[in-house]
């Protein structure tokens, strides 16, 4: 098999949020493009990832006490920053699939950040990964 990097299989058009955006524009971001991965960024860096999973405890938590997500008060008095993983694993341009197959196969996330001289360039995901060695 060829040695291919992840820039030529990763999303370059990413959707990103400011760790200071309320939480419910960031679900309304999530609906309207279908995304699950969400870099969140301050002052032009990563800070962190949010994920439809972060998300949907909250509305796990709703449902169990009756609330309407969107009306909550629970929902609404959280922060991004109290919601996402600070922590985030990245990868450059010049990482392979491989590397990036590796990474997620000994991590609970599908989602990666590409970052290039701490910008962010774009994301790859699972499901790009497992499409990547399906063409091959």
């Amino acid at each position: 098999m060829k040695t291919r990097l992840i820039s030529e299989i990763m999303t370059k058009q990413v959707h990103h949020i400011d760790i200071n955006d309320p939480v419910i524009n960031t679900r309304n971001l999530m609906d309207k493009y279908e995304i699950h991965h969400l870099p969140v960024m301050e002052n032009g860096k990563l800070v962190g990832m949010l994920s439809a999973n972060d998300l949907n405890r909250v509305q796990y938590l709703c449902d169990f006490i009756g609330e309407k997500l969107e009306e909550s008060t629970v929902f609404k008095s959280l922060s991004i920053e109290e919601l996402m993983t600070e922590k985030v694993q990245s990868l450059t341009t010049n990482a392979t699939i491989e590397e990036a197959a590796q990474v997620f196969s000994n991590a609970s996330f599908q989602s990666l950040p590409i970052l290039e001289k701490d910008e962010l360039v774009g994301i790859v995901t699972t499901k790009d990964v497992f499409a990547a060695f399906l063409e091959n």
